[in-house]
């Protein structure tokens, strides 16, 4: 078995270099956790789950990144009808302390807020998408929380979960309790975080297999 493509993918060039900055202008000294690849149906549970995060952790940033570029005035929209303090990148507008949520509203950013981010959540997992790439937050070192539908990539989930660096969530309650517990305890991120990436090294090297199985039957 030469095991899985998923694994063999490149972490775009400087990175950290860009989450560094990202950081920077987010806030240095708030915790800031990414909720990537929403989807319609999971905004509202991410956004009473970051209400109950704020009420411990009172400067606490929500970044989130919806997945289709249609929906982002919808979810503008609906931040401003729930009363949400928000501002959104395509605005350029700076953000304060009172700031709840930065709505990424431009692609291909993702994986930069991944960088700059103490959390991350994987969207498409709350409602029965089948969840998006849990690889890319694991590869930056991030602890990362799943909602449990996964069956996009049901194998690597199961991977993530089973060694440690991916907790599955359920509801907006479980995911209050999961951030919370993690922006309490650093070590408890690093742990996770180190755990995904020494997943991912374990399990890289698929494609080099696979060429090499073939290279005997091509022409």
């Amino acid at each position: 078995m030469v095991g899985n493509i998923k694994f063999d993918f490149s972490l775009p060039p400087n990175i950290e270099t860009q989450g560094a900055e990202l950081r920077r202008s987010l806030g240095m000294d708030r915790p800031v956790w990414v909720a990537g690849s929403t989807h319609a149906g999971e905004e509202d549970v991410l956004l009473a789950a970051h209400r109950s995060v704020r009420t411990r952790f009172a400067q606490a940033l929500l970044v989130l990144v919806p997945r289709h570029p249609p929906r982002f005035a919808e979810v503008a929209a609906a931040l401003k009808e729930q009363g949400v303090n928000f501002v959104t990148r395509s605005s350029g507008a700076p953000l304060s302390g009172a700031t709840e949520v930065f709505l990424v509203d431009r692609l291909g950013e993702l994986m930069g807020f991944y960088a700059a981010a103490d959390v991350a959540f994987v969207g498409g997992s709350l409602v029965p998408i089948g969840g998006h790439n849990l690889l890319e937050p694991a590869s930056l070192g991030l602890p990362v929380l799943s909602g449990p539908n996964n069956f996009n990539s049901a194998d690597v989930a199961r991977l993530l979960v089973e060694c440690g660096a991916v907790r599955l969530v359920e509801d907006a309650a479980g995911l209050s309790d999961a951030i919370g517990e993690l922006l309490a305890h650093p070590a408890a991120r690093t742990t996770m975080g180190a755990n995904g990436k020494k997943a991912i090294e374990a399990n890289r090297g698929a494609v080099g297999r696979l060429m090499a199985f073939l290279e005997p039957l091509l022409p």
